[in-house]
């Protein structure tokens, strides 16, 4: 019963992450991006041609054990709940779609 109360509470933080305040400190990581972007990010709005960090900033983590979240020769792609996004060989966004 205690295990299942950990685990349980372990996703209640893990759900509770705030989204702006983690796009702040991403930002504050990354002065040299330019101001359109931090404005995207800030709002959480992606944008083609971002790279793969911008996009962690905006949308946060993608889901790594998800079957969407694959890589390749062709680029990368990563699943969210809702969303797919693909990235270039090169790590930049190239579009997103819903699932």
């Amino acid at each position: 019963m205690k295990a299942l109360i950990l685990i349980l509470s372990s996703l209640l933080l893990v759900a509770c992450e705030n989204a702006p305040s983690r796009r702040e400190d991403m930002l504050a990581e990354h002065p040299e991006w330019d101001s359109k972007t931090v404005e995207l990010v800030r709002l959480g709005y992606l944008n083609a041609g971002m790279t793969m960090e911008q996009v962690k900033a905006a949308w946060g983590r993608p889901c790594w054990s998800c079957v969407g979240t694959t890589k390749g020769t062709w680029g990368e792609s990563w699943e969210y709940q809702t969303q797919m996004v693909f990235f270039d060989p090169a790590g930049k966004l190239i579009r997103w779609q819903p699932k």
